[in-house]
């Protein structure tokens, strides 16, 4: 089960889209310098599937991406959670983002994305508007995935 402590709008997360950002908790990559400690913790904050259809409905008219901040405690368990949530989405006619986080390749499961980020923060390294980040964003273009970080450097 997903837990998540808050939504925000952002301009920032995805280039040209504006993204409802769901920040999710219980974060197992334990980033040095993570840029927010709190989601760190395991079951924190309220239960997505109670409210997501509601938060998706609400924010529909005024963003054109979903961006998951994060896979949860149980990345195995919940990554159909996240796919269902990835669906809804792609039903109302907006974008989805993963932001991952881990050192990891693109797996089958988070095909079901229209950007995925990955790579875990290194503060000597930066985050994705760093040239020297370890960190990169996809995004899907047909059925391969092409990387864009360079876009976050201008």
């Amino acid at each position: 089960m997903l837990y998540y402590t808050e939504v925000g709008i952002s301009y920032f997360e995805i280039p040209n889209e504006i993204s409802l950002c769901i920040y999710i908790s219980g974060c197992q990559n334990n980033c040095g310098g993570c840029h927010y400690p709190e989601l760190q913790q395991l079951s924190y904050g309220d239960v997505l599937s109670e409210n997501y259809i509601n938060i998706i409905d609400l924010h529909e008219k005024y963003i054109t991406c979903v961006c998951f901040m994060g896979e949860g405690q149980n990345r195995h368990i919940e990554r159909e959670e996240l796919i269902f949530y990835s669906s809804y989405a792609h039903i109302k006619g907006l974008k989805t983002c993963l932001y991952s986080g881990r050192e990891t390749v693109i797996k089958k499961w988070m095909e079901a994305f229209d950007y995925i980020k990955i790579g875990s923060y290194k503060n000597q390294l930066g985050s994705l508007n760093n040239p020297l980040t370890n960190q990169r964003m996809y995004k899907k273009c047909g059925q391969l995935y092409i990387d864009i970080t360079k876009e976050f450097w201008s």
